[in-house]
């Protein structure tokens, strides 16, 4: 049980909405995004035209998440079953990444982690940023090949 306990324990941690989610901003300000702070666990900023939000709360403060979310409508040419599968695909191959239909029958993409005392949160967050990228170019890349297409060229 004493084993256990390392991961049960709530230890000192000073993370907070508002400690974490500014750093955040900060980081992707440098560079070059425009983030904007919408809600009070939230920061929202686009990539190549897809909105992308991080959510930090304090009812788990040893979490972060970013992810993109899409209406069921971008997919309309693609069945159902065939998102599903290319969730459960993206969720089997990228490790770090899930996506999921959620109750409203979008399809979201995610990446998430834990916060550690002493995790430097600016890279942690661009490299969250950047791996939610390559899920989303992943995401469409399986989804094409579900559907019988070539694939994209993905830069």
């Amino acid at each position: 049980m004493a084993l256990l306990g390392k991961f049960f324990k709530k230890d000192s941690t000073v993370f907070s909405p508002a400690s974490v989610l500014p750093e955040i901003m900060k980081a992707l300000t440098e560079e070059g995004y425009h983030p904007v702070r919408d809600a009070e666990v939230r920061v929202v900023y686009e990539e190549e035209e897809i909105l992308c939000c991080f959510y930090y709360s304090e009812e788990e403060p040893d979490f972060l998440l970013v992810q993109a979310t899409f209406e069921r409508g971008a997919f309309d040419e693609v069945d159902d079953p065939s998102l599903h599968r290319a969730c459960a695909q993206l969720s089997h191959r990228q490790k770090v990444s899930k996506a999921y239909i959620d109750e409203e029958g979008d399809v979201v993409v995610a990446v998430e982690t834990f916060l550690f005392a002493g995790v430097s949160l600016a890279p942690l967050a661009l490299h969250m940023s950047r791996a939610l990228g390559v899920a989303l170019a992943s995401f469409y890349q399986i989804l094409e090949e579900l559907l019988g297409r070539k694939p994209a060229e993905v830069d």
